[in-house]
């Protein structure tokens, strides 16, 4: 079977559990509303089926081959999409946010860095990397001094900088002029894509438990996520293929 036969059917897979687990998203919301035990309850089917799809996804990446633009291009995106399977994993499986969040910011870093080459055999360090490096060291010094009781706030306040980097580096690959331009803009919207998904993550976190309207945002924002976080994958997947692939 051609390796274009076998990329449609795994999109198509991804595209069938997609679908499915957002019904039951909005079937569990629509009968439970806002009710954060219910909403935890009916999640064990969509939590298997969203690390199911991202893996397709990675696998989709993995089948690259020759078909991509250079090895180095390649194996960043391979690390990207691995390094994202195991966030995921951390996430739906493990239910583990905090090693999730650290996950991604490798995720984030290794497209930096891929985002910003200008030719096949580019390897320099992207100096917009210095700006969400030195917010995470700021924030582990503000925690070590006492500033966050918490660890969490400081690594979420850390990894806006890192997925706000990557989006304007995104946004900005077009005119680089490395990608052709429909890979270009695989990488420029999916990566768009990624930070509504990122922003939803954020807004689902403002969970209370009396039912309130802040409930609500949290619980339909929650729902968003992999709304945009599969297309973002689905972008990016096709990014590392060229064009006649």
């Amino acid at each position: 079977m051609k390796k274009k036969k076998i990329i449609g059917l795994l999109f198509a897979f991804a595209a069938i559990l997609t679908a499915s687990f957002l019904v039951m998203d909005w079937l569990v919301f629509y009968r439970c509303g806002a009710v954060e035990q219910c909403l935890m309850d009916g999640h064990g089917y969509q939590d298997v089926a969203k690390f199911a799809t991202t893996a397709l996804m990675t696998i989709i990446v993995l089948l690259i081959g020759r078909s991509g633009f250079c090895t180095r291009d390649r194996r960043l995106l391979q690390a990207g999409f691995l390094v994202s399977l195991c966030a995921d994993f951390c996430f739906k499986i493990l239910h583990g946010n905090l090693p999730g969040v650290c996950l991604f910011m490798i995720v984030q870093t290794l497209y930096i860095v891929r985002h910003t080459r200008k030719s096949d055999v580019d390897k320099h360090f992207p100096k917009i990397l210095y700006i969400p490096l030195g917010t995470m060291l700021l924030m582990a010094l503000l925690y070590w001094v006492g500033v966050f009781e918490k660890l969490m706030p400081p690594i979420m306040i850390s990894y806006s900088i890192f997925i706000a980097c990557s989006a304007l580096v995104a946004w900005l690959t077009p005119r680089i002029g490395y990608y052709p331009a429909t890979n270009a803009k695989c990488i420029k919207w999916g990566m768009v894509l990624f930070a509504c998904c990122d922003i939803c993550v954020g807004l689902s976190g403002l969970v209370s438990v009396d039912h309130s309207v802040q409930e609500i945002v949290a619980t339909v924002t929650h729902n968003f996520v992999w709304i945009f976080y599969v297309p973002a994958l689905a972008l990016l997947a096709l990014s590392g293929y060229k064009q006649k692939a």
